[in-house]
Parts: structure tokens; C-alpha cells; sequence
């Protein structure tokens, strides 16, 4: 009977071993291995660009946009005492005598009258319909439009504070639709007022402002608003030739450099992407240490997400939720990395469509044993990880746009009886190593293959004859 004890002792700890190397050495093990295989796209995702001291940052302005404000020190000091209501507390912010006194504006993220529609033709044709109530509108946020014009004297627009710990860009979301749409808007009244040198001026200053948004980007929604701004600005100067061509001769010196197509590092979202990528590991990190009903309610709505049964198990092997933030951001790399590697620079500089960033998911036996003891951040790495590449593409159709607008400005500067026999010379000039510019004599416009899935095309209006 002695016997049959310590036979049944040893036998529970063999297999109390057998578990534990199955459960847990293994899992473990294999996780290491896929993290240390994701080394080099996290080395990538980890650089950060540190702005040169000379380069004159317009984050301050920014954030201070619906203020009157008298210079960079004043906006430095009203940040050093008020930031922190400024960038998290709107409701305390109200109650801030002095900031309110300096309002100048009221910022509605979902206000309809900020821009007209996008193609900047139609925005005209509107504006002269009813321009008295367009050029009260602009005359009342006079001192707004100042203060947008002033961001066009910065370089970039990058927070001052962010600590690895923050679980979120703090960003100026209310801000970016004005910088985005009221620029053009307003650029369209004095076009159609008879301000023609203004409205000039205005459109370059909002392309450099738009421009100067994708340098050193801390997130999307900073790309998201220099392409708008590019993009509804070169619209608007394109329409701008095509009614009065002699206008392209002698452009302002505001738009020297506006708009020559933007290069492959202004194209390059690796800067934004790696912020973001950073966002999400320091979420998963706090819940990762989070109370462990957190991690069951996350495991929960992936579930019900819209995975079947049979993909969850196609992922992991067992339920039993568990997050390891090291593992799952080692996972989300390789998707996040593919837009800072130097063959996408190639890419970009050819006009090559960029791929998608999504690569297949993995689905050998060792990554789902892995995913045991990491059964939420797989799951997450499964479903959830966005496809950047459309951003790439509106990119990459913007600068085609300014190609665009290089062959116009060139025709407009012949004399009108030269231009259509000089046509298809400037056009095979100006078009891109991968996409032609195209001539559409129905349209009398020029347009181009557009790279961004589901876009409406681009055609810049055209006036060959006079």
C-alpha cells in the first residue's frame, strides 16, 4: 500500500511537470521567439526623429487657435499655466476667466458651414451665389483667419510633452477641421470678392501649413489634415488659373515651392505610424497590469466582434484570457514597420502604388501554442490591426494632383494658341515614373489613375483657348 502511495505521488508530479512545461515553459518559450524574430521591425517603429532646435514649432499656436493671443512667449506662458486644462479639461477650461476673455471663436468639431464642397469649383459657384453672407461669415472670424495664417510660420507641429507612460496622443482634434477646410473656404471668398492677390496668398499659406502638418507627424489625423489642406487649396488654384490664366505669370512669393509635388519623405507616414504603434503598446501595457476582470470584458467583445467560433480556434488552442503587451506589440510590428523601411522610400520616390502594410496572419502550430498565454493580445493582433496604406495612397494621388497642377501652370505661362500643340510634351514632363498625366477632352480637364481605393477623380480643370 506504501508502495501504491509513492507510485501515485510521483506519477501526479511527472504529470504536474508535464503540464507545467506544456502550459507554460513552452508557450513561453515560443513567445520569446517570435519577439526576438520581431527585433528589427520593432528597432524601426522605435526611432524617433528629434526636430532640429532651428525648426520653429507651432504647436502652442495651434492648440491656442480660437484665442487672441500677442506672440510665441505669450502662447509659451498661457501652455505653462493652462495647458493641462487646454489639452484634457475642456469643462474646467470654460471656467477660466482669462482664457475666456481672450476667445475669439468657438470651435465646433462638427460645425457644417466650415468648409463648401470639396471640389472648389462647386464651393465658387456657391460662394458667388450668395457672397454678401460668405463675406460677413469671413469678416466675423477675422481674427481666426489671422491666427491660421500665423501657422504657416511654423515648421512643424509637434507636442512639447509626452511621456512613454500616456496612453494617447494628447491632440487638438477641435482644431484640425478649421486648418483642413476654412483655410480654402475663406481663400474662395476673396477670389470671388475681387481680392485676387489675397486669395493667392491665402492658398499658398494654407498648402505650406498643410505641408508643414506631415513633418515630424505624431499621428494620423495630422496627415489626415495636410492632405485635406493640399489637396482642397491646389483645387482651388487650379480653378483659380483656369478662370483667370494670366495670374500665372506672376504668383505671389508666398507660393514659391507650394506646389511642386510632395517628396517621398513628405509622403512617408513612418513618423505618424510609429506614434500610433506606440500608443497602442502603452494601452496594452496598462491593461496588461489592470484588474483581471479588464482583461476578461476585452476578450469578450472580441469574441462577439464578429469571429466565428472555428477562426478563434484557428488562432488559439485554448480560451483562457491573458495579455502580454510585449508579445502582441512583437505581433502588430511587422504591419507598422512595413511603412519605415527603406524600400517603401523607393517606392515613393518611383510613384509605385504602395502595398497594403497587412501581412498574412500567422497560423503555424507553434505561434497558436504561443498564443496559449497570450490568448487577448492574439486575438487582437488577429482582428484588429488597421491597414495604413490607404493614407499612403492619398498621399501619393496628392502629389500626382501637384503634377498636375506643374503641367497646367506651364501651359497657362504659353501663349493661349501654343498650348494645345505643346499638350502632350508637358504632360509626359510632368507625370510621375509610374502614372501619367492624361488629357480629357470631354472634361477639358487633366486627370490621372488614382491609387486610393474608392476615390472620386481628381480632374484639374483646364483652359487650353484663352
Amino acid at each position: 500500500m506504501k508502495r501504491f502511495w509513492k507510485y501515485l505521488l510521483w506519477t501526479l508530479v511527472i504529470l504536474l511537470l508535464v503540464v507545467a512545461v506544456v502550459f507554460y515553459i513552452v508557450p513561453y518559450y515560443l513567445k520569446q521567439r517570435e519577439i526576438q524574430a520581431a527585433q528589427e521591425d520593432l528597432a524601426l517603429l522605435s526611432i524617433q526623429s528629434t526636430p532640429s532646435p532651428s525648426l520653429k514649432n507651432g504647436i502652442d499656436a495651434l492648440w491656442l487657435l480660437e484665442f487672441r493671443t500677442k506672440n510665441d512667449a505669450d502662447r509659451a506662458d498661457l501652455m505653462k499655466r493652462f495647458g493641462n486644462d487646454i489639452r484634457y479639461h475642456q469643462d474646467v477650461l470654460k471656467q477660466n476667466q482669462e482664457l475666456q476673455g481672450r476667445r475669439i471663436a468657438e470651435l465646433n468639431l462638427y460645425n457644417e458651414s466650415l468648409g463648401c464642397s470639396e471640389r472648389m469649383a462647386e464651393c465658387l459657384n456657391a460662394i458667388r451665389a450668395d457672397l454678401p453672407k460668405y463675406k460677413a461669415e469671413v469678416e466675423k472670424n477675422a481674427a481666426l483667419l489671422a491666427n491660421m495664417d500665423g501657422l504657416a510660420d511654423y515648421d512643424i507641429f509637434v507636442p512639447r510633452e509626452w511621456s512613454g507612460d500616456d496612453d494617447s496622443l494628447t491632440i487638438p482634434f477641435t482644431k484640425f477641421p478649421w486648418v483642413a477646410a476654412y483655410g480654402s473656404k475663406a481663400a474662395a471668398v476673396d477670389w470671388a470678392a475681387g481680392k485676387e492677390n489675397e486669395a493667392w496668398q491665402r492658398v499658398c499659406r494654407n498648402i505650406k501649413i498643410g505641408r508643414n502638418m506631415l513633418h515630424n507627424t505624431p499621428g494620423m489625423i495630422y496627415v489626415e489634415t495636410g492632405i485635406e489642406a493640399i489637396r482642397r487649396n491646389t483645387d482651388l488654384a487650379a480653378q483659380m488659373l483656369y478662370e483667370k490664366p494670366e495670374w500665372a505669370n506672376h504668383l505671389p512669393a508666398e507660393c514659391d515651392g507650394m506646389f511642386e509635388p510632395l517628396t517621398a519623405k513628405e509622403q512617408s507616414i513612418c513618423s505618424a505610424i510609429s506614434s500610433e504603434f506606440r500608443v497602442i503598446g502603452n494601452d496594452m501595457r496598462k491593461r496588461e497590469n489592470g484588474p483581471f476582470d479588464l482583461i476578461q470584458g476585452q476578450f469578450r467583445e472580441l469574441i462577439n466582434s464578429g469571429m466565428g467560433t472555428e477562426d478563434i480556434r484557428s488562432i488559439i488552442p485554448l480560451i483562457r484570457p491573458n495579455l502580454d503587451s510585449t508579445h502582441t506589440q512583437a505581433l502588430y510590428a511587422p504591419h507598422f514597420a512595413t511603412f519605415c523601411k527603406p524600400e517603401t522610400t523607393v517606392t515613393l520616390d518611383a510613384d509605385r502604388k504602395m502595398q497594403s502594410g497587412l501581412l498574412p496572419r500567422p497560423d503555424s502550430f507553434k505561434h497558436k501554442w504561443a498564443c496559449v498565454d497570450n490568448s487577448v493580445g492574439c486575438l487582437q493582433a488577429a482582428i484588429m490591426v488597421p491597414d495604413y496604406v490607404d493614407y499612403v495612397h492619398d498621399l501619393q494621388d496628392t502629389a500626382m494632383q501637384q503634377r498636375a497642377f506643374q503641367a497646367a501652370l506651364e501651359l497657362y505661362r504659353l501663349p493661349a494658341g501654343k498650348r494645345r500643340a505643346a499638350l502632350e510634351s508637358v504632360l509626359a514632363k510632368h507625370s510621375s515614373p509610374s502614372r501619367r498625366l492624361r488629357w480629357n477632352e470631354e472634361q477639358k480637364a487633366l486627370d490621372f489613375e488614382t491609387y486610393q481605393q474608392n476615390a472620386s477623380p481628381m480632374p484639374l480643370k483646364l483652359n487650353l483657348e484663352n
